[in-house]
């Protein structure tokens, strides 16, 4: 199962704990915790929330299963003192382009593996030395306590094409420039979600440098699902380069 992971990686991608911590420290020996920062609360990685109505029969699936919903996010906050259940969806926009990110997915999985082989290690070091010289890829994936309340998120990014987003999704600077989407990849069997793939550079010229103050990942899903998340350039260095 790990090598078809691996192998769908890289068929895609043919075309604070502190960040300091994570960068006196190699990716093999984040913990868990700081791997996840890396994703979901760092300057490669935003995460948007939405509150959403609860599926039909939410509460009796929290009763069935005890803590309730996929992933365990349930309350007690009812009058009765009923479980109500979270009804929040997390949009989860990563730079997969940017080395700790890939670091990040990498240590992850090692991490969640009953045993690790030296083979996988240099497989998975493979996967984050690779060069996107040419490009940069977002990729997006939707969380939430039960599948009733991601499902209308994912039926959109599964079902839909590089023509559907092209007018739809950006990367802009603060200047107002901005990065069409080149190419769109839905979510595979790699579990890291949609790929949205752009361009590296603009007019000629890198897209981003040292000196661009911040960039958004700008995404209209449907007509009620738009996504807006920011990242602080500066922030976005990693062992001495700009990563993105």
């Amino acid at each position: 199962m790990t090598r078809m992971l691996l192998a769908a990686m890289a068929l895609t991608l043919s075309v604070s704990v502190a960040a300091v911590a994570q960068t006196t420290k190699p990716w093999t020996e984040w913990s868990e915790k700081e791997a996840a920062k890396i994703l979901n609360d760092s300057p490669w990685g935003q995460t948007q929330t939405e509150k959403r109505e609860a599926p039909p029969n939410a509460n009796e699936a929290i009763s069935r299963n005890g803590s309730g919903l996929k992933g365990g996010m349930a309350s007690t906050n009812g009058e009765s003192g009923q479980a109500v259940p979270d009804t929040v969806v997390r949009f989860r926009a990563r730079f997969l382009s940017a080395r700790p990110v890939r670091s990040a997915f990498a240590r992850i999985l090692v991490l969640r593996r009953p045993t690790t082989d030296e083979s996988l290690v240099t497989e998975l070091q493979g996967f984050i030395d690779r060069d996107f010289a040419d490009y940069v890829v977002v990729t997006l994936m939707v969380e939430a306590a039960s599948d009733g309340l991601s499902a209308p998120a994912m039926q959109v990014l599964k079902s839909a094409s590089t023509d559907t987003f092209k007018e739809k999704v950006f990367l802009e600077r603060k200047d107002g420039k901005r990065l069409t989407l080149a190419d769109y990849r839905p979510p595979g069997p790699d579990g890291m979600g949609a790929k949205f793939i752009f361009t590296r550079k603009l007019d000629g010229q890198p897209f981003l440098t040292e000196a661009s103050d911040n960039v958004k990942f700008q995404a209209e899903l449907t007509e009620k699902m738009k996504l807006n998340l920011k990242y602080k350039v500066s922030e976005m260095m990693y062992d001495g380069k700009l990563e993105y």
